[in-house]
């Protein structure tokens, strides 16, 4: 009997070990990033997370296994939500808070003895986070999205000529208010295209004397 409970606790050593290994490597990126969860959330979230499946096992045995791992999701839930922000023209911390999601499923995968799921989840996050960053940069680049808000003096620079301006750097845009304060007009677009091209955009209205003032939202809601 005393050999048998040694095994089960090695084996069980053995768990917290691996959950603290695939946290860990979990948390590197987000920490490279110096993201709100890093290294030692992840890790202690995947830890726990497996801690929390073997005790739900052992107390629940043999009737309700499940009934502590069922509430490991509502904790991470509120875990993840404290990590989103909402700034005034984006949102941040919903990878994070998805990564804080998929640490807490990789500690019950190991928590279950289920290895090879754990090895397959983290791998295909680890994929996400750092390959798939690449792919959205080029997205980007090649179709980015911003706001400008453009100051003018309608004798100066009629309200036409931004749109003509817009069209000669081959961008999409959608008028979304026009404001008139006295002799000055407001003008907000919403525009799509090519980074480069926005770039040339903005330095278009930097050096044009026509132009009161601008300001540049990107990635807006």
């Amino acid at each position: 009997m005393k050999h048998v409970l040694q095994i089960i606790e090695e084996d069980q050593l053995l768990k917290i070990l691996i959950a603290l290994v695939m946290g860990a490597l979990l948390g590197l990126e987000r920490e490279y990033k110096r993201k709100a969860a890093g290294m030692r959330t992840m890790t202690l979230i995947c830890m726990s997370s497996a801690v929390f499946t073997i005790l739900s096992a052992e107390l629940g045995f043999p009737n309700s296994a499940d009934r502590v791992a069922s509430n490991i999701l509502t904790g991470v839930g509120f875990i993840g939500a404290g990590v989103i922000f909402k700034g005034d023209y984006t949102i941040d911390g919903i990878t994070t808070a998805a990564a804080i999601w998929i640490a807490a499923a990789i500690g019950m995968a190991v928590g279950m003895s289920q290895y090879w799921l754990a090895a397959a989840a983290l791998a295909g996050s680890l994929m996400v986070l750092f390959l798939l960053e690449f792919v959205e940069s080029s997205i980007a680049n090649a179709n980015d999205k911003r706001q400008y808000t453009i100051y003018f003096y309608e004798e100066k620079f009629p309200h036409t000529d931004v749109e003509n301006i817009l069209q000669g750097f081959q961008l999409k845009y959608r008028k979304l208010l026009v404001v008139r304060k006295e002799n000055m007009i407001e003008v907000n677009y919403a525009v799509r295209g090519r980074r480069s091209n926005m770039e040339l955009l903005d330095d278009f209205l930097l050096h044009n004397k026509s132009i009161f003032q601008y300001q540049v939202q990107s990635n807006p809601l």
